[in-house]
């Protein structure tokens, strides 16, 4: 499913052509930037697939709200950058604004030249993901916060992030016109506990995270990287009726099959996928129990998790702890009386 933000943004970066300098002789007559956020995601379909029954509304409804600002085609603020093609490839000219709405018209006027043009959208309020290096077009990417911890654990995302990079040749004293196509950069998944399973036990606590993922975008050339694997502590979301739970996180994708991962721009099944030797991405769930035993739970899954994609987990939990799932993709490991073991403590 794709939606589309269409509109044109022209702006004003300073007086004159506001880039270089303020000699207008090489500034076109007008320039319009034509910028569309594609959606491309599946979260309609997964969420139609995967909670199905009468009895998974409640819990359906909960998610739907819990993701409408991060699979949205709504965006709240830009950041544009405009930088020259040559090495170094130093920055010629910023901008950002907040527009929250679904289109917004500017002016546009630089010199005329050569540019590489990155565009970031909804980066401004997320609290758990910073642009950095932005001086230099290769050096620019977005980067989650570092956690805290030994292993790391972070936040999850809390808004949808969508770039773009297009190189653009303004000829001057023309009426030019870009398209500018920015496609979203992070995913989310979803995990589901049955609460009402026959023999789900009375439990002291229940903890969840996620782990696999990238942790920064390379803006310029669209790859993630994975400098480090944290563990993303999923929020539990709440549900209004309904015998099931609700655990999410949001984040960059995990690694992909055969190439470098990357932002998905195709809109024929960008989600289908074969399956790795070993599992790309896990939830891992520590489940507490009355006698203050913990069972530890270790979700993996083959098939990566890309950008714009959701992937919802259902799972029940049994006497001693441990979780099961009818998907038959998803390998489970399982260890009962888990301790937590010297400088790898997880927090509980």
């Amino acid at each position: 499913m794709m939606k589309r933000l269409l509109g044109i943004f022209a702006f004003v970066l300073a007086t004159g052509c506001g880039l270089v300098d303020e000699d207008r002789s090489g500034c076109p007559d007008k320039l319009v930037v034509d910028y569309e956020m594609h959606l491309i995601t599946n979260i309609q379909m997964e969420i139609g697939t995967a909670l199905k029954l009468d009895a998974d509304i409640p819990v359906a409804l909960a998610l739907r709200n819990n993701l409408k600002n991060i699979f949205s085609d709504h965006a709240h603020d830009v950041d544009l950058s405009f930088y020259d093609v040559y090495d170094p490839m130093s920055v010629l000219g910023h901008f950002t604004d907040i527009i929250d709405a679904n289109q917004a018209t500017y002016t546009l006027n630089i010199p005329a030249r050569e540019y590489m043009h990155l565009a970031i959208a909804n980066i401004k309020e997320n609290e758990q993901v910073d642009l950095v290096d932005d001086s230099y077009c290769h050096s620019s990417r977005l980067v989650q916060k570092k956690g805290s911890g030994d292993p790391e654990v972070v936040a999850p995302h809390t808004t949808g992030l969508f770039t773009a990079r297009q190189h653009m040749d303004i000829l001057g004293n023309l009426n030019e016109s870009f398209n500018v196509n920015l496609y979203m950069a992070n995913c989310a998944t979803a995990l589901v506990v049955d609460n009402a399973a026959e023999g789900t036990p009375i439990i002291k606590d229940f903890k969840a995270y996620t782990t696999g993922f990238a942790t920064s975008f390379n803006i310029a050339d669209s790859t993630f990287t994975f400098d480090s694997n944290p563990l993303i502590k999923a929020d539990q979301i709440p549900v209004d009726g309904g015998t099931e739970s609700l655990y999410t996180t949001v984040q960059f994708p995990s690694r992909d099959l055969n190439s470098k991962s990357k932002v998905v721009i195709d809109t024929t099944d960008p989600f289908v996928s074969d399956y790795a030797e070993n599992p790309l991405w896990e939830w891992i769930v520590y489940v507490t129990l009355q006698d203050g035993t913990i069972t530890e739970n270790r979700l993996g899954f083959s098939q990566p998790l890309r950008a714009g994609q959701l992937r919802v987990i259902r799972v029940r939990i049994l006497h001693d702890g441990t979780l099961s799932t009818d998907d038959t993709s998803v390998g489970v490991s399982v260890t009962l009386d888990w301790k937590q073991g010297g400088s790898h403590d997880v927090p509980l």
